[in-house]
This record gives C-alpha cells, sequence and structure tokens, in this order.
C-alpha cells in the first residue's frame, strides 16, 4: 500500500483489517495449534512481523519528518 505525496512515495499504516488479522493470528499462536497447522502459522507470524516492523519503521519516519516539520515552522531550526 503506497501513497505518493509531494515528496514522494509514502506507505500507508497497515489497515485495520490487517490489524485485526495479526490480533487473531496473536490468538490462535497462544492455544495449542495442531501442529499440522505449525508450518502455516509460523509462515503467518512471519509475515505479521515483517508487515509490523515495516509499519513501525514507516511511523517512525514520519514522525520524525513531522518533528523536523514542526521545528521549521516554528523557527527552532533552519
Amino acid at each position: 500500500m503506497n501513497v505518493t505525496t509531494g515528496t514522494g512515495p509514502r506507505r500507508v499504516q497497515l489497515a485495520p483489517a490487517r490489524v485485526d488479522e495479526i490480533r487473531g493470528l496473536v490468538q490462535q499462536l497462544a492455544g495449542r495449534p495442531d501442529p499440522a497447522e505449525a508450518p502455516r502459522l509460523l509462515a503467518d507470524a512471519r509475515t505479521a512481523l515483517a508487515d509490523l516492523l515495516t509499519d513501525r519503521d514507516d511511523l517512525v519516519r514520519a514522525n520524525a519528518a513531522a518533528g523536523e516539520d514542526l521545528a521549521r515552522w516554528t523557527g527552532a531550526i533552519n
């Protein structure tokens, strides 16, 4: 999921449906999953972790950019 802004492509935060899917996966992993499902659950968990880490990195970058913009606007930095 990418959105183009005036400064170039930016990723959009995880959709609420994806967050719900990940929460559901956490619930599945908290129980005693069927051993036959373990490979699929492991693959799903890996994908979920990658999505969450990417989302986190994007949010950190966006927060830093917003902080710099605010500092420029208030005159704290040039």
